[in-house]
């Protein structure tokens, strides 16, 4: 009997595998020609061309960083010069000595408000009050020898030279008698207009030379504020011009300009100009900063929030629009006016399409989706 020969098991094992991996690979190859087939019909191509770029379409539009959007339209405003400035007194004068002397009496504070004429320090008088008597007792010799020296020339007992001597001698003691009333009145430091002691540099008791300062006194009953004004505005400001001044505080003054300087600044390139306001009560203090607002005409201009102001990579002030594919634009702008309801800006179209919402994540040159309010 021949016996029976049995496979091995694991060998039959490795069959099944290889037969279940080809039946696999058999599928798999038929279904992704059957997809080639059906890409291949001119019907299902179609198909595929319109619904498909369709829903392409809206995912690029979806894709697209999306903008709010509002149309916009200039307005003719008055057009203002915003300026800088800072308070001044009208007129600064620091006091010096113009005798010597020591300081007798010193009679005012810093702070204190004085009259014109008042006397505000005093020096000592020394022994100017016995030049006073001599320089008037020679005085009084002198017009005796004049007056007989001119009865005895009219009656030609006298020559004409002497004569004219007499009338120099006379002269110069009229003049030394005058010259020591001046350097006495010199020692009593008076105000030369109604004003404020803003500063004092003498004590009692101070040595005074020719020229040292004495007090500073301001006249505040006018004030002016000073700014200064770029080289391209300059010739649009001209003194009479109306204006009205801002100051730290809220407080609004109003006045008219009354200078405008005809060099410039080496080191700034720009003009100083003055606006002089009243100061009822001298309620003002000299030194405070304020904003000067000029009207210079009217001009076209649109009104912003300044929120929507942004700089451009050359840092350049502007805002950002969108054309007419939805394209982001960047326009500088000018200032024209800031006030309460808006700032003003001037440069730009009459019309435009401005983005109010998102132009801060959008680049100049970018694709978007706008969305008008």
């Amino acid at each position: 009997m021949v016996p029976l020969i049995r496979g091995n098991p694991h060998v039959d094992d490795m069959k099944k595998s290889i037969i279940l991996a080809l039946l696999i690979v058999v599928v798999v190859t038929g279904w992704l020609l059957s997809g080639v087939w059906r890409s291949s019909d001119p019907y299902s191509v179609n198909q595929g061309t319109g619904s498909g770029a369709s829903a392409s379409a809206e995912q690029v539009e979806a894709a697209l960083p999306r903008v709010r959007v509002r149309r916009v339209e200039s307005e003719r405003v008055p057009q203002e010069i915003i300026l800088l400035g800072t308070t001044e007194a009208k007129r600064k004068v620091r006091l010096r000595a113009q005798t010597v002397g020591v300081v007798k009496k010193v009679l005012v504070a810093r702070g204190q408000f004085v009259r014109q004429g008042e006397v505000l320090v005093k020096l000592a008088a020394d022994d100017r009050p016995a030049r006073l008597r001599q320089a008037k007792a020679l005085l009084d010799q002198r017009q005796t020898e004049f007056e007989a020296a001119t009865s005895l020339s009219k009656k030609n007992l006298r020559s004409q030279i002497a004569l004219s001597e007499a009338s120099a001698l006379l002269n110069a003691a009229k003049a030394g008698l005058e010259r020591i009333r001046v350097d006495m009145d010199r020692t009593e430091i008076r105000a030369p207009f109604d004003g404020f002691v803003d500063q004092r540099f003498v004590e009692l008791g101070d040595y005074m030379k020719v020229g040292e300062p004495i007090v500073t006194i301001l006249d505040l009953s006018t004030i002016v504020v000073a700014g200064d004004v770029s080289e391209h505005n300059v010739s649009k400001i001209k003194p009479g011009l109306s204006g009205r001044a801002v100051l730290v505080d809220k407080r609004e003054l109003e006045g008219q300009i009354t200078y405008v300087a005809r060099s410039s600044s080496a080191s700034t390139r720009t003009f100083r100009v003055e606006l002089e306001v009243p100061n009822p009560n001298y309620a003002v203090a000299e030194g405070i900063t304020a904003k000067i607002s000029l009207s210079v005409g009217e001009t076209v201009a649109h009104r912003l929030s300044p929120a929507l102001l942004t700089l451009s990579d050359e840092g350049v002030m502007g805002i950002k629009v969108i054309n007419a594919e939805n394209v982001v634009e960047f326009l500088s702008v000018t200032l024209v006016a800031d006030t309460p309801e808006g700032t003003w800006l001037g440069g730009l179209p009459e019309q435009l399409e401005l983005i109010s919402v998102g132009h801060e994540f959008v680049k100049q040159g970018q694709k978007v989706t706008a969305v008008r309010e």
